[in-house]
């Protein structure tokens, strides 16, 4: 009953299904094919119509010969179905098996239980276990909501819930302080550039700062390019950078200069001397033309423009998530990630996707968190955080899967031992 899917077929039911995801696309699978995984596209239709569908990647694993393969954030099909579930997963396993594989892995874009936008749990007792509970019935066995535990992709997500929203309600919706920097940055000599494959360089480089700054291992170049040339044509990607200009932050600096230096002359002609006002002014003038020698600093450090920060943006189906994020810490306030967050925000608004997916989170919901402010930053614009099922993996072949795990040991020792 499973049935080999087009390109075509696939996307097009993969972009209205309410799991959408650019995971689940064929644009992925062709990406991946770059390091060596092998796409399959499969499905079921009833009366000529696909009913669930599901992207495979399958990789060889070296010595055994055999192959494991991810469902990457599938399958996609109603998990209100049991009946549906029960046969998708039946089929999924002999697929599997008549490919020459040992196991497979799926996680589900499945919310598991609501949490509010500070992370509290709504409903202790509303969740969705019952659908964990099925998929292990079926073979498919989570591996558990232990936070230690790694996962392919993020369990906790940070969602803004764009749907029928005009941008003044969702701006209206925001942390105050998070609309101070969105309008703050417009008041800054910055402007939002949309990258051509060309530009990627300099995403890579602001992507290479970032990754040394917070301590994660970054991609090669050529991994965006890949994903540019998988997503592009399509018009599912978008890169986005702020470029600086020093010069025009240099002349903007002057100009609130003079217009102080104004304000304060006629305080101090004055009959009626205001000397908290002076004194005020005087500080903002102090205040600017410490800025002003920053700038200055900085322009013979980077040159006249500079960029200070990127994005990259996948848009499919019903959602847009921000990806990857980089910034240059000297530039920092000039809050040119806020910009570049409520420009696409916007974007999504005026072309009427569900969602704005900031992507992954850790469940850091207490200050003392090492990574509580990028969670912070996040909620900020109003994002609540999504709580995934998390992964499950399907062993079809027991044996193979055993030989695999002590494969598997043996070369995170080697590792460790060579380190």
């Amino acid at each position: 009953m499973l049935e080999k899917l087009t390109d075509k077929e696939f996307n097009e039911f993969a972009k209205g299904h309410p799991q959408s995801s650019f995971f689940q696309s064929s644009y992925w699978g062709d990406l991946k094919e770059h390091n060596g995984w092998r796409k399959h596209l499969v499905g079921i239709k009833q009366s000529g119509n696909i009913v669930a569908a599901t992207l495979l990647l399958s990789k060889v694993i070296p010595v055994l010969k055999k192959n494991m393969f991810y469902a990457p954030r599938g399958f996609l099909l109603n998990y209100e179905d049991s009946e549906q579930i029960k046969l998708f997963c039946e089929e999924i396993k002999k697929y599997v098996k008549e490919q020459r594989g040992i196991f497979i892995k799926i996680n589900p874009l499945i919310p598991f239980r609501e949490r509010d936008v500070d992370g509290n749990i709504i409903d202790s007792l509303k969740n969705n276990k019952k659908i964990v509970d099925t998929l292990n019935e079926l073979g498919y066995q989570h591996i558990g909501f232990d936070e230690t535990i790694p996962n392919l992709e993020p369990r906790f997500i940070s969602v803004l819930e764009i749907e029928n929203k005009t941008t003044d309600e969702l701006l209206k919706d925001m942390r105050a302080t998070t609309r101070w920097s969105i309008k703050n940055s417009y008041k800054n000599s910055l402007r939002v550039i949309e990258a051509k494959k060309s530009d990627l360089p300099k995403f890579k480089e602001l992507m290479k700062h970032t990754s040394e700054r917070r301590g994660f291992i970054d991609r090669p170049l050529s991994y965006y390019e890949n994903m540019y040339d998988a997503f592009h044509k399509s018009g599912n990607i978008k890169i986005l950078l702020v470029e600086l200009d020093c010069n025009g932050q240099i002349n903007k600096y002057k100009e609130d200069i003079e217009n102080i230096q104004q304000r304060l002359k006629q305080a101090e002609k004055s009959k009626k001397k205001k000397e908290g006002q002076i004194k005020e002014l005087t500080s903002e003038i102090n205040s600017i033309e410490k800025k002003l020698e920053e700038v200055k600093k900085q322009k013979k450090a980077y040159g006249s423009k500079v960029i200070v920060a990127g994005g990259l943006y996948m848009l499919f189906g019903r959602q847009i998530v921000y990806l990857f994020g980089a910034s240059l810490k000297p530039f920092m306030k000039y809050n040119s990630q806020y910009l570049l967050q409520w420009e696409m925000i916007q974007y999504a608004v005026d072309h009427h996707y569900q969602n704005f997916n900031f992507y992954g989170i850790e469940p850091a919901f207490h200050r003392d968190h090492p990574m509580y402010g990028l969670f912070d930053f996040k909620r900020g614009f109003n994002a609540k955080p999504v709580e995934l099922i998390g992964e499950f993996n399907c062993v079809v072949d027991s044996k193979g899967y055993k030989r695999y795990n002590f494969m598997l040991k043996v070369y995170k020792w080697l590792r460790k031992v060579r380190k």
